[in-house]
Formats: structure tokens, sequence, C-alpha cells
């Protein structure tokens, strides 16, 4: 017997392929800074494979502003040295 839920991972590939028309239409600048911020997503698949969400959307959504709150807080300490 299978799967019955297709893997976090898959989904989250999945929710790319539907942006992908919204990621066309972005300005070349901003569709670059799109895939900067999905590359940074990826790297929390895993824990957003261990929550085990029905739609991993909004984990996704948390995964990017943490990434962002990170480069942040790295501006400041660089700012302060």
């Amino acid at each position: 017997m299978g799967r019955t839920v297709k893997p976090v991972r898959y989904e989250v590939e999945a929710q790319l392929l539907e942006l992908r028309r919204y990621v066309k239409s972005l300005r070349k600048e901003d569709r670059e800074y799109f895939e900067n911020i999905y590359a940074e997503v990826k790297k929390h698949i895993s824990s957003v494979s261990y929550a085990n969400p029905l739609n991993p959307n909004e984990l996704m959504q948390w995964s990017a502003i943490i990434e962002l709150e990170k480069k942040i807080e790295r501006l400041k300490r660089d700012l302060i040295q």
C-alpha cells in the first residue's frame, strides 16, 4: 500500500508551479527577489514536513519571514561593528 498523503516537499513544489504565472508577470528584478525568497523557504522544508500541515502555505510564509528577520539582524550587527 502506498502513501495516502503527498510528501510536503511535493506540495511546496506544487505551490511554486501555481505561482509560475505570477512570477512570469513580475519585472526581472522582482523575479530575482522572488527566487531568492523561495530558495530561503526551501531551507525550512524539513521543519514544514515535520509539522505535516494539510496546507503548507502558511508555514512557507513563516519560513520566509524567519529568513528575512535573520538577514535584518545580520545587517544590524554589521552596522554596529
